[in-house]
């Protein structure tokens, strides 16, 4: 069985991971291409060698590899479950702890191989299986509740999916009994303890580093987005989604998707307040995604927001459906609310929309008209009648 996937979703592109497979791939071709004279050399200098160990090979050894067979599953392994670590650490994290971790595997390679493995304290370590072993570890300690894509054959392609704890924990037995299997004497060429290093030593700077919370925080963020969108079984998603607003009140997608999910089959109060907090969020930092859910929002509830907010949202929706954004904010003076000087906002911004954008003076007209009843103390009561007077004259 050989892990093809996740059932997570990227949120970020994995530059990092594609860089370190880049230069494993580049220094491994280069490396076939060597002589023997300079092989040995490279053995020599940059190769893990339990008996001659120096801290930089700690960490060059990582991106050298025996073969093609090696440097193939490695890879596969870093995909894998390096791009979603890459995504919930970000890169700097994710390649401090690679090279850690890496170098942790190395250093308890060596020591097992000095204390149990005498005669193989000259044969050199080679390759990113230590490093990648230790970001397993923390994608098991931060991806606990995702599953494992598993191809069953490579002659059919047959997949299946498995709890992550599953199966990071039958491939941590597994080697931890490889090695166990060595200081017995049964000789294999896996190095078992640096897997077995690197993989605690993930789970490690994992504890060290406080990241329960945030693991915690992300299952509840991938139950929601995963369950709230379905149309049967939604419950466990809308119960994630409120515990993580509790501890994130501020989270604008969670707060979307529950609004969807709580409005999906009538009008819910809770639901009309979910969709005002997106969209107040979204305002904040995306105010084309804002506009979109309040179309969505206007659809099902035909509600306005404060005055300040309306004609906001409303400027902001001329740019794509001025018709649109005259409806809204032909609604708000309708409301003959007491906030005057957003009222007078959105009386001017009506007027302008209906004169430039929609070419219906009339309605303009009778825009300024109504203004000047409303706000008879108004500072821009000279300019409106100026502006009705040139449209008289326009008129005739």
């Amino acid at each position: 069985m050989i892990p093809v996937g996740t059932n997570l979703r990227l949120k970020h592109f994995p530059w990092a991971t594609i860089g370190l497979l880049g230069a494993n791939w580049v220094i491994f071709i280069f490396h076939q291409e060597m002589d023997h004279e300079i092989d040995f050399w490279i053995w020599h200098h940059f190769y893990n060698i339990p008996g001659e160990l120096t801290p930089y090979a700690l960490i060059t050894s990582m991106f050298f590899h025996a073969d093609i067979w090696h440097i193939g599953f490695n890879s596969l392994y870093l995909w894998v479950f390096g791009i979603f670590v890459e995504d919930k650490l970000g890169w700097k994290a994710y390649l401090y702890l690679y090279l850690l971790t890496g170098m942790v595997s190395g250093l308890i390679h060596s020591t097992m191989v000095g204390l149990f493995l005498r005669e193989e304290i000259f044969i050199p370590g080679l390759g990113a299986s230590g490093a990648i072993s230790g970001i397993m570890g923390i994608y098991l300690y931060r991806c606990y509740y995702s599953k494992i894509k598993l191809l069953i054959s490579i002659w059919l392609p047959i997949r299946i999916q498995v709890p992550a704890i599953i199966i990071l924990s039958f491939w941590f037995v597994i080697n931890f009994m490889g090695g166990i299997d060595s200081i017995r004497g049964i000789s294999t060429n896996i190095a078992f303890w640096a897997h077995v290093g690197g993989f605690l030593a993930g789970l490690g700077a994992c504890k060290y580093l406080h990241y329960g919370k945030a693991a915690r925080s992300e299952k509840l963020e991938f139950v929601a987005e995963t369950a709230l969108p379905q149309f049967e079984g939604y419950g466990e998603g809308v119960e994630a989604a409120k515990k993580l607003l509790q501890e994130n009140p501020d989270h604008p997608e969670i707060n979307l998707e529950l609004a969807r999910t709580l409005s999906r089959w009538r009008a819910s109060e809770e639901g009309k307040d979910r969709y005002v907090k997106a969209i107040n969020l979204f305002l904040k930092t995306d105010p084309d995604k804002a506009i979109e859910i309040f179309t969505e929002y206007w659809g099902k509830y035909f509600t306005l927001f404060n005055p300040p907010q309306q004609v906001r949202l409303s400027l902001l929706l001329e740019k794509r459906n001025p018709d649109f954004a005259a409806i809204t904010l032909q609604s708000l003076i309708d409301t003959d609310s007491s906030d005057c000087s957003s009222m007078e906002e959105a009386y001017l911004q009506l007027a302008r929309i209906y004169r430039q954008r929609l070419g219906r003076n009339d309605l303009a007209r009778a825009v300024y008209e109504k203004f000047l009843q409303k706000f008879p103390k108004s500072e821009k009561r000279e300019y409106i009648q100026k502006v009705l007077e040139g449209m008289e004259k326009i008129s005739k």
